[in-house]
């Protein structure tokens, strides 16, 4: 028996797993900074930060091209950066550098996980095929 998963049933599945693995380091670095952490917040704070930071970004890349000016995509990341950080300051009720440094902790410790999970022969990139 051949089980087959129609490719948009199995791209929600890809986006739910990734989801929740990517809340993990933010949910531990939330729990260093902040009273207000759980790991349903931490899941709402990636989510929503991702979609503010695809908005600002699409706002600044469109202003880009119809302006002509192409600095302001470059901006638009900055821009959607802070995005991500107003969502953490909302979301874990922290002020700006604690919103900063759930960022940066996050990035740490995942940085971490997979160097840990690659010790251990599990690789979450595989450049296979691209890179000798």
């Amino acid at each position: 028996m051949h089980l087959h998963i129609s490719p948009i049933i199995a791209e929600v599945i890809f986006f739910i797993i990734s989801w929740i693995i990517i809340s993990i380091p933010v949910w531990l670095a939330s729990k260093l900074i902040s009273r207000h952490s759980s790991f349903p917040r931490a899941m709402l704070a990636v989510l929503a930060g991702i979609i503010v930071f695809a908005i600002i970004t699409a706002i600044f890349s469109a202003l880009a091209i119809g302006l002509g000016i192409h600095l302001l995509s470059p901006l638009g990341i900055l821009f959607g950066f802070i995005g991500i950080l107003g969502v953490y300051k909302a979301v874990f009720e922290t002020g700006w550098l604690g919103a900063l440094g759930i960022a940066i902790l996050s990035i740490i410790i995942a940085v971490i996980i997979a160097f840990i999970l690659g010790l251990i022969g599990i690789t979450i990139v595989s450049f296979h095929g691209i890179i000798p």
